[in-house]
């Protein structure tokens, strides 16, 4: 990836980031909660997160955005954080009729809406179209293009679960993760102890393969979309291996993927500035225009 210079603001938010505020937002009979950040008159950005997390683990790059001169909504998806109330609706399709209800009743649906996912997120983020909530920008972080048989493997990971106790929590979470800040920890320890461990089995064990969301784009009510995919580095862990550059290159065009070199399947998590500085290219991109 070029080098990119944050912007001074942008920079100040991601080392010291301020706390989100919470929304409530009732939606396709499920009473969604959210994490926000940033001024409501600015354009919209909402922020999905992967499977057994919640919007907590944008604390430090939902405020980098905002100064960006986003207004970041990052719900808690359904099964995961405050939001709960699992509906069994376990189809990536499914999902993102459910959060694209959330995001007009957000007061989201604008022609100038940017949409980040992650991991699953970035699944439901590449079906809006589909769900007929159009963005003009949908950027996927590390969407999973792996067969059954590798994402599987989450669903038996004994840190991949719903913990009773926090602390409990903190410790295997630190364990497994010497490199994660304090923060990620945190966040990740609360979103397992929230989790409905049901629906995430139900999300990583019963969508088959994982194609990263190419088939979605492929739909037609995805065209015009400008669309972004920010991977991870195969090496470290990344659920976009290099097997699947060519079907990517070919929907999204080469110029509109970056790997973040070292990074892991999460790479804010890990490699917070180089992730924001990706992520501020591909918002930026188009500009402050809407979708032609």
């Amino acid at each position: 990836m070029p080098a990119i210079q944050l912007p001074d603001a942008v920079a100040a938010a991601l080392a010291d980031p301020t706390l989100g505020k919470r929304m409530a937002i009732p939606a396709a009979g499920i009473p969604f909660s959210a994490l926000t950040w940033g001024d409501a008159a600015t354009r919209p950005l909402l922020m999905l997160h992967g499977v057994t997390s919640s919007a907590a683990t944008w604390w430090r790059v939902g405020p980098a955005l905002a100064a960006l001169g986003r207004w970041v909504v990052a719900p808690d998806l359904p099964g995961h954080g405050r939001t709960g109330y699992w509906q069994g609706h376990h189809r990536i399709r499914d999902t993102a009729a459910d959060l694209a209800a959330f995001a007009r009743e957000a007061g989201l649906a604008r022609a100038d809406l940017q949409v980040i996912g992650h991991s699953w997120g970035a699944t439901i983020a590449a079906a809006l179209p589909v769900a007929g909530l159009i963005p003009s920008t949908i950027v996927l972080l590390d969407p999973p293009a792996i067969p059954l048989a590798r994402i599987a493997l989450e669903a038996s990971d004994p840190a991949q679960r719903t913990f009773e106790y926090i602390d409990e929590a903190r410790h295997v979470i630190a364990a497994e993760n010497p490199d994660w800040a304090e923060g990620d920890i945190a966040a990740k320890a609360e979103a397992l102890t929230e989790l409905d461990e049901q629906a995430a089995r139900s999300v990583l064990l019963d969508n088959g393969d994982w194609d990263g969301g190419l088939a979605d784009l492929a739909d037609p009510a995805a065209a015009g979309v400008d669309v972004w995919v920010i991977r991870g580095d195969p090496a470290a862990g990344s659920y976009v291996p290099d097997a699947m550059l060519p079907a990517f290159e070919a929907r999204v065009g080469r110029d509109r993927i970056i790997t973040i070199a070292g990074g892991p399947h999460s790479p804010h998590r890990t490699h917070p500035t180089l992730t924001t500085a990706a992520l501020v290219r591909a918002l930026d991109s188009a500009g402050a225009a809407p979708r032609a």
